[in-house]
């Protein structure tokens, strides 16, 4: 893993945790901590891996999260310069 690799990652977890801590309103995620984010070398794909605060209801929180990941995909686009925005 390269380091712009690895300063992308620790970017990405650390401003989809500030959006869907702030920013995103659906209830039916909750407290949700990010673990990680995995980017691909090309950074055009990124894997976000969560924990619900509890471990309750885990399938739906991740049900949620992906209802909403185009939103979540466009407010890390409006707070990271990227070329490419990760999908």
């Amino acid at each position: 893993m390269s380091e712009r690799t690895r300063r992308v990652d620790h970017l990405l977890r650390e401003e989809i945790s500030a959006i869907i801590g702030r920013e995103l309103h659906d209830p039916r995620v909750g407290f949700v901590t990010i673990t990680g984010v995995d980017v691909t070398p090309d950074l055009r794909h990124a894997t976000a891996f969560v924990l619900p605060l509890g471990g309750v209801n885990t399938p739906v929180v991740v049900r949620a999260l992906g209802r909403n990941r185009i939103e979540l995909r466009r407010l890390v686009t409006d707070r990271i310069d990227l070329k490419y925005s990760p999908e």
